[in-house]
């Protein structure tokens, strides 16, 4: 009679250590064992509690800060430091590669800004709380009064950000942080710190209607601004890949 093969059930195999380290750092960060702005251990420490050189342990935290998990601080304080992932340039650097790679285009980002920004505007005129108007008022306060080009444009992208912050959905909040930091590059890219996009009036106009509530003129008015841009960031595509193609080249 023949007897039945003992056959050993196989071992799981142990994932590599460079992986290892990701998934374990990446769940220390999102059991938030590490929390927004805590830095992580310096390498050697992390080399003698993984068991692996200093080597390996660079690597892993490079492709964590590739991520947007992880960032990077220089001086006498810095170290390697947990991002805020709703604040993450990840999808930033995400998207500069899509368009550079002509995956994706500008009339593609400004699309999503016409289907999320109108109604950001509609949530923030009805959920936004005095403390949060006050504060997007001292924002378009100082846009209008700056002197220098530069600052007024980020001034100007960081009022598209409040406004979806204060719409309440954190998913539009990192949408939008995401795309602002696409378009910032983009004109720096242009270097158009002389070429003011915007209409000058415009974010007075948005917030008065956010600010007195009125949900219907935010959301119209809103729509009618990014309809706007989108034109006018669409008409520098062009001149942006030109530039982008001959610095990959370089």
């Amino acid at each position: 009679m023949n007897q039945p093969e003992n056959k050993e059930k196989p071992t799981k195999l142990s994932p590599p250590r460079f992986q290892e380290i990701i998934a374990r750092i990446k769940r220390d960060i999102l059991l938030q064992h590490y929390r927004p702005g805590d830095a992580l251990p310096k390498e050697e420490t992390l080399a003698k509690e993984f068991g692996v050189g200093r080597a390996l342990v660079r690597e892993a935290l490079g492709l964590l800060k590739a991520q947007g998990y992880l960032e990077a601080r220089r001086g006498s304080s810095g170290g390697t430091f947990v991002c805020d992932l709703l604040q993450s340039q990840g999808m930033t650097t995400l998207l500069a590669d899509l368009i550079a790679m002509r995956s994706m285009s500008i009339k593609h980002l400004c699309d999503v800004r016409i289907l999320i920004e109108p109604e950001a505007a509609r949530r923030a005129a009805l959920e936004a709380s005095p403390s949060q108007l006050q504060r997007l008022g001292d924002l378009v306060f100082k846009g209008k009064t700056v002197k220098n080009v530069r600052e007024r444009i980020n001034l100007d992208f960081e009022f598209h950000n409040q406004i979806c912050e204060l719409s309440g959905n954190p998913f539009f909040s990192l949408l939008m942080r995401s795309l602002m930091g696409f378009l910032k590059q983009f004109l720096e890219v242009l270097d158009e710190h002389t070429t003011y996009l915007h209409d000058p009036d415009i974010h007075s106009i948005l917030y008065d209607a956010i600010s007195s509530r009125d949900h219907q003129k935010a959301y119209e008015c809103m729509f009618s601004h990014v309809v706007t841009m989108k034109q006018r960031f669409c008409d520098l595509e062009k001149d942006y890949l030109g530039i982008q193609a001959m610095q990959l080249k370089e």
